[in-house]
């Protein structure tokens, strides 16, 4: 950690935009959750690479153990995972999850911002997601040290496909270090 960041294990950020709140995810989240984790036309677009399971849903105890699983991993500092709370219903809409990692070689090394927005699919509109990718660029550099954000968008994902272009993200090759096909980078100050 750079001096002047906060932590965000130690004391985890709460953000808002002009719509959504992000906060730490917790169990009484499930239910609203489960509505986007057992979503046919969401799960698809979910990002589970390098996850041991997968994103679909289909009971309150199935969401239960994934939400127990996410907070392991804060309490380990593997990751935040942030639900997204629609401020006008305060219905929880989604997650995001953040880390960072180091990726590139030699001089060429640097911080990576690793983001993962999952959304309910009626949520999955130009504006949420431009909402929310500006709000990681713009307030998450308080609270982690990443020099670039990397996300993934498949093909399907138009909508998300052309925030991500429009927002200055390009798509990368897959290579030996991202052995993963649709993923978008962009170099952040």
């Amino acid at each position: 950690m750079n001096l002047g960041i906060t932590d965000p294990y130690t004391s985890c950020p709460v953000y808002e935009t002009g719509s959504f709140s992000l906060r730490l995810v917790r169990m009484d989240d499930a239910a609203d959750l489960l509505r986007c984790y057992s979503d046919p036309e969401s799960i698809p677009l979910f990002n589970s690479d390098n996850c041991l399971y997968g994103f679909s849903m289909n009971t309150l105890e199935e969401m239960g153990r994934c939400i127990e699983a996410w907070l392991a991993e804060f309490r380990a500092r593997g990751f935040v995972r942030f639900s997204i709370v629609e401020q006008t219903s305060e219905r929880v809409i989604g997650t995001v999850e953040f880390f960072t990692r180091k990726l590139g070689q030699g001089d060429e090394k640097g911080e990576a911002g690793i983001l993962r927005l999952d959304l309910a699919s009626e949520y999955e509109q130009s504006g949420v997601l431009s909402e929310m990718i500006e709000l990681v660029e713009q307030q998450f550099p308080q609270h982690f040290t990443f020099s670039g954000l990397l996300t993934k968008a498949v093909k399907q994902a138009v909508q998300r496909v052309a925030v991500l272009q429009k927002l200055g993200y390009h798509k990368l090759e897959r290579s030996e270090e991202l052995p993963y096909e649709d993923y978008y980078i962009k170099v952040v100050q």
